[in-house]
């Protein structure tokens, strides 16, 4: 689905990507975490097309990636909805914009409210939704178009813990059933470790460490021992001293 290779990305002569390799298979989760400033939300936006590389390729379903897709799904921290549209206007606005007819709108504006539980809000305004509620309509707003390739961008970090772990389950329902691909950048270790099929970790610009999740997608994973493990991998990995940051290689585990 994804593969990364070779790339390097500068802003204003600073390099803030080097030498990124990375595979992602279809159906697969990718979280990417690492400390503020290390280049993970620059990766999702070339991930995205937004930004173009300096240098290597980015493929997605084996085509060279040069500019926005449409099956590509993008969901920011500060939710991206607006204001003066109602929350069912703001789900259609994608598909107005493909020139989809207005049954289909309807149709699939209805089914993205109904899997999301917010039916009820469908009339309302975003300054009249909670950051929860808010956030599931950004979600919403990407389903409808049916993509095959979800990016998101530290979505869920001005939620409370108990929205935070709501919102997590919901990602995973929904890519239980419809099979995405996504890509999440956190700085939560935890939602690294929940959220992440595999788990990349960015220092300086580098990916120090692709980790694999065994235990990914299990029932009631936050109350199991591996879980607390991973996540005290994580840790290690993100606290290691500069000498090992510095390494052009990545370690699998």
């Amino acid at each position: 689905m994804i593969e990364v290779k070779e790339l390097d990305f500068a802003y204003q002569k600073e390099k803030v990507l080097k030498n990124i390799n990375l595979e992602v298979k279809k159906g697969e989760s990718l979280a990417v975490i690492g400390p503020s400033g290390c280049g993970k939300t620059t990766l999702l936006y070339l991930l995205a097309g937004l930004e173009q590389a300096d240098q290597g390729t980015i493929k997605i379903n084996s085509q060279l990636l040069t500019g926005i897709r449409d099956r590509s799904g993008v969901i920011l921290q500060d939710y991206g909805l607006f204001p003066w549209k109602t929350v069912y206007n703001n789900l259609a606005l994608g598909l107005k914009i493909r020139g989809a007819a207005g049954g289909e709108i309807k149709e699939k504006v209805n089914s993205a409210l109904k899997r999301l539980k917010i039916s009820e809000l469908k009339d309302k305004y975003p300054a009249e939704l909670s950051g929860g509620q808010k956030q599931r309509v950004a979600v919403g707003r990407s389903l409808v178009l049916a993509p095959d390739l979800l990016l998101m961008d530290e979505p869920f970090s001005a939620l409370d813990a108990l929205t935070r772990e709501e919102m997590q389950n919901l990602i995973l329902e929904i890519h239980a059933r419809e099979n995405f691909t996504y890509v999440l950048v956190t700085h939560d270790i935890a939602e690294a470790a929940f959220l992440g099929h595999k788990i990349a970790v960015i220092k300086k610009g580098k990916i120090a460490a692709v980790l694999e999740n065994p235990h990914f997608g299990e029932k009631a994973l936050r109350e199991k021992e591996e879980f607390f493990e991973l996540q005290k991998k994580l840790r290690n990995l993100m606290s290691l001293e500069a000498e090992g940051e510095d390494k052009d290689e990545k370690t699998e585990i």
